[in-house]
């Protein structure tokens, strides 16, 4: 239901922050007198899907737990804004201008692809998190009757998968930024000195 509350193990979460690496969660125990309002980090157990807490920290002070909840949400922007500081350009989101007029009608293992910009939280919106060079899975396939595909961050090389409705295009390599071809040659080369494929499944 539209209206249906918010609970992560048993708490009522009042408001949330999800910046940067960790989601920052406001959290309501009015079955406590000790400690009514909490603050902690939420995150997604591995291969569970369920929510956890971690970090917790109680007070029967509102305005104490809300200075707390801005308190570790600017940490998380600060953390957020030193990553992108980081990349390389552009700090735009790509596009349908970026992208082959026809890319999506063939294979896309061993291209690099963009991935919707609305797929990812705005911190992340940039080339550096868009674009991904596949290595396989069944989505790969125009054909395929899965829609999971396995690639690569091309700037960072760490595993990133993702499903065929997230990718907006091919990239057109007349468009890429100069980090790009590194980025493939690097995996490409660890490719090579595995014996197979980068990403395992």
């Amino acid at each position: 239901m539209a209206d249906e509350k918010r609970t992560v193990n048993g708490f009522e979460v009042q408001f949330a922050m999800h910046v940067g690496p960790r989601e920052v969660v406001f959290l309501l125990d009015p079955a406590s007198a000790e400690t009514p309002y909490m603050v902690g980090y939420c995150d997604i157990m591995p291969g569970l899907g369920t929510e956890q807490l971690f970090e917790v920290l109680g007070s029967d002070d509102y305005l104490e737990m809300v200075d707390e909840f801005i308190y570790r949400a600017r940490i998380q922007v600060d953390l957020a804004r030193t990553e992108r500081d980081k990349l390389p350009g552009p700090r735009e989101a790509f596009g349908a201008a970026q992208c082959l007029s026809d890319g999506m009608k063939h294979s896309l293992e061993g291209k690099v692809v963009i991935l919707r910009p609305e797929t990812l939280r705005p911190e992340y919106r940039n080339a550096a998190n868009q674009l991904i060079y596949v290595t396989g899975g069944f989505g790969a396939s125009p054909d395929g009757h899965g829609t999971a595909v396995f690639g690569k961050y091309v700037f960072s090389g760490e595993n990133r998968d993702c499903r065929r409705h997230q990718i907006l295009g091919v990239l057109d390599p007349d468009k890429a930024p100069e980090w790009v071809r590194p980025g493939v040659c690097e995996i490409i080369a660890q490719k090579k000195e595995k014996g197979g494929k980068p990403h395992e499944r």
